[in-house]
């Protein structure tokens, strides 16, 4: 069980699913091969936001740990990574990371938020987080500034268009992309969700993409995930989890040997500390999609 789990990366390569426990300091791995889980914390680290296997390197990891951007070493199997260096850290004291994805070029974007310590991660008067890329030749690298809270993060898959989250607003921000760069440009808003979601209680969260290019997005409070179709703007479909009284669901990603079944994360824990019950905090899945996910990437140190 997670505290805040968050952030699935689906390694195909391997038929491996990774994921954090936000809070907890956890990472957590899935061999879908055999169904066997393996958690392993970095000693010293009390908040660990993602986790991403680096390109080439079977047991080396990019990890957002509070407001550092670490390099680990992790077998897979003992309960302790190693730090190999630190690559960067958020010059903002009141932040930390979130939400991450990696481009088709091998770039780490992430979005960040208020740290918890600062207070209420849902004060709308306090947008401290912003929207950054990294890359071992550029370092930490400004995009949008001003956001509440970072949250999911997807490419079409022409990848001439970004599409972002900040759970404060009640909308999916769409940006033109420049894959050679990785500047995004001309924000527009791809859908709004005004008057559906209150921004405080129920908001959106993880979000993924499936080959036809609809979006899968979380809806945190709401025990749901909501389809759009990229092309005509439109809500296709709501996949709720009433059976299972689920309410904070927190990311999203296409999984298995053959991309077609839905991974999805949630927290056992409120925003303010209240516990919510039984199955909250555990991995679910989604079966009999009828569509796949796109290949996800790792990061590339070169």
């Amino acid at each position: 069980m997670s505290l805040v789990g968050k952030n699935l990366f689906f390694d195909k390569d391997i038929n491996v699913l990774f994921w954090t426990d936000v809070l907890g300091g956890q990472i957590f791995k899935l061999d879908l091969n055999n169904n066997m889980i393996n958690v392993c914390r970095i000693l010293g680290e009390k908040t660990i936001s993602f986790v991403v296997p680096i390109k080439g390197k079977r047991d080396q990891f990019i990890v957002g740990a509070g407001k550092r951007l670490l390099q680990i070493t992790w077998d897979g199997v003992h309960t302790i990574g190693q730090i190999q260096k630190v690559l960067g850290e958020l010059q903002n004291n009141g932040a930390r990371f979130n939400q991450f994805k990696v481009d088709k070029q091998g770039r780490l974007f992430f979005g960040t938020m208020i740290n918890e310590e600062q207070g209420d991660v849902v004060d709308h008067n306090k947008r401290i987080g912003a929207l950054y890329r990294f890359t071992m030749q550029e370092g930490i690298v400004l995009l949008k500034d001003s956001v509440g809270m970072g949250n999911g993060i997807v490419w079409n898959n022409q990848f001439n268009k970004m599409y972002f989250v900040d759970s404060f607003d009640t909308n999916i921000i769409e940006f033109d992309y420049d894959l050679k760069t990785g500047n995004i440009h001309n924000q527009n808003i791809f859908v709004d969700f005004k008057g559906q979601v209150d921004g405080k209680k129920t908001f959106f969260t993880g979000m993924t993409i499936d080959q036809q290019d609809n979006i899968f997005v979380t809806v945190f409070g709401d025990g749901k995930i909501v389809k759009f179709n990229t092309k005509t703007k439109k809500m296709e479909q709501e996949i709720k989890f009433n059976n299972l009284n689920v309410k904070q669901l927190t990311g999203v990603e296409f999984g298995g040997k053959n991309l077609d079944t839905l991974y999805v994360t949630s927290a056992a824990y409120g925003l303010h500390g209240q516990q919510q019950q039984y199955p909250s905090g555990f991995l679910m899945k989604v079966g009999n999609m009828g569509t796949k996910g796109t290949d996800m990437y790792k990061f590339d140190m070169n």
